[in-house]
């Protein structure tokens, strides 16, 4: 019998507990508690008692123990909008599924046949900043393009209905997991909840042209519909997935892009090394996989703007299958467990001055230094267990992002309120207003 002690913490009123300290603001939640309790902290949430770790040794152990397994201590508004996804199972089914999903999102094959796309989509967006000059608020353009990329990548429709469909989906189901699931007509909730279906109807369509055209698409779709029977995986487990895919996909790329922005429009000093990689490697015409890999620089900087910012402040919850200690604490077999990705990465036993924005730390021989456990923006652990898929594809994107917007112009950042809104992924309240020059036009003046 173990002799080490629960947490610290405070489980609160019976079955409610902390709910809605953590439904106002989730990542004030895991700040606080943080600074009050330490690492590692007991609280109940949605009926259940949990034990929330960081600290790169337990955040690791949570990632990779088998006594540790997703699915069946997640909140109501996750188990809907993530129905059937395979981020609420685990095991082999689990495995064999998230192999399919790596297979589209994470090999040098798949992602050369998608450059292009990304390129087109994201080019015309800056293109027009270029032209145009001048002050644009930047959020609504980037969100629209991810919109426009998720049917480039996964339905094959690209009209304006389509995308300005999904664009309203994916933003009332991001909604639905900051407020209490009532799904009353008329609500947003219930918006997001007939969204989510209205997806999961868009999605089997693709899915069926896909199968009826296969030599007309190459795309994520087309590509898991290819791998799953190898690792025999029914087509409809696939819909599941797909819808995670895209849910994560539009934010995985607009969110990285418009705080990126600002960081860069705020530190010329950071902005010109950028420029100065982006125009030795890939200055003009199409970029390809192989002079993306060379651009360490943005690399660096796409690393570290996962790490500064609270993209993501917890895992999916898990729950413990049998007793375990972690960190010095027990955690009781049914008890649920989280973990927290942003505060973990703000660890300054691991990164010096974690509260300052430093693409440096993630050189190779830093990054290398690092434990399992420290740098966990999409999770921790084997790349076909709960860790996301498109970390890698995210890295690439922020590269294609940076390369046409450091060709292409100059920026400032001009006085507005970029106090980082209270959403699930938290952005400046301005919406992001950039001043942009076209570098013709500053070497002319």
């Amino acid at each position: 019998m173990t002799n080490a002690p629960l947490p610290p913490g405070r489980l609160g009123l019976p079955w409610i507990g902390e709910t809605m300290p953590l439904s106002r603001n989730n990542h004030k939640f895991y700040r606080d508690h943080f600074a009050k309790y330490g690492p590692i902290f007991k609280t109940r949430l949605f009926g259940f008692n949990f034990v929330i770790v960081s600290g790169h040794e337990a955040f690791h152990q949570f990632a990779t123990d088998p006594r540790v397994e997703r699915g069946g201590t997640d909140p109501i508004s996750v188990e809907q909008m993530f129905f059937e996804s395979l981020a609420l199972v685990d095991g082999q089914e689990h495995h064999s599924r998230k192999d399919v999903m790596l297979h589209a999102v994470r090999t040098d094959e798949a992602m050369a046949a998608y450059l292009e796309r990304m390129q087109r989509i994201w080019a015309a967006h800056v293109d027009r900043w270029a032209e145009a000059g001048g002050t644009t608020t930047v959020r609504p353009d980037l969100q629209l393009a991810s919109a426009q990329l998720t049917g480039a990548l996964y339905t094959g429709d690209e009209s304006k209905a389509h995308v300005d469909e999904l664009h309203d989906i994916l933003a009332a189901m991001r909604y639905s997991l900051q407020i209490l699931p009532l799904p009353i007509p008329g609500t947003p909730y219930a918006k997001a909840l007939k969204g989510r279906k209205r997806l999961d109807v868009l999605i089997a369509e693709a899915i069926k042209r896909h199968q009826d055209h296969p030599d007309q698409y190459d795309d994520i779709v087309s590509r898991m519909l290819a791998e799953a029977p190898k690792h025999g995986v029914p087509v409809e487990k696939l819909h599941g997935d797909v819808r995670h895919l895209i849910f994560a996909g539009q934010a995985g790329f607009f969110v990285p892009f418009i705080l990126l922005t600002m960081v860069l429009g705020q530190r010329p000093e950071l902005r010109e090394r950028a420029r100065e990689e982006v125009m030795a490697v890939s200055p003009e015409g199409q970029i390809t996989l192989d002079q993306l890999a060379r651009m360490d620089y943005l690399g660096q900087l796409s690393k570290e703007v996962r790490r500064f910012f609270a993209m993501n402040s917890a895992t999916f919850f898990g729950k413990a299958v049998d007793d375990l200690d972690i960190g010095g604490y027990h955690v009781p077999k049914g008890w649920g467990m989280i973990g927290a990705i942003h505060i973990n990465m703000r660890n300054p036993d691991v990164f010096d001055d974690p509260e300052t924005f430093d693409p440096a730390r993630f050189t190779p021989e830093r990054e290398a230094a690092l434990a399992p456990g420290s740098y966990v923006p999409h999770g921790a652990g084997e790349r076909n267990h709960h860790r996301c898929p498109g970390e890698d594809m995210v890295t690439i994107a922020v590269k294609i992002y940076l390369t046409l917007l450091l060709r292409k112009v100059d920026w400032t950042i001009p006085a507005q309120d970029l106090t980082l809104t209270n959403e699930l992924f938290p952005l400046p309240a301005s919406g992001l207003k950039v001043s942009f020059t076209p570098l013709e036009a500053k070497v002319g003046s």
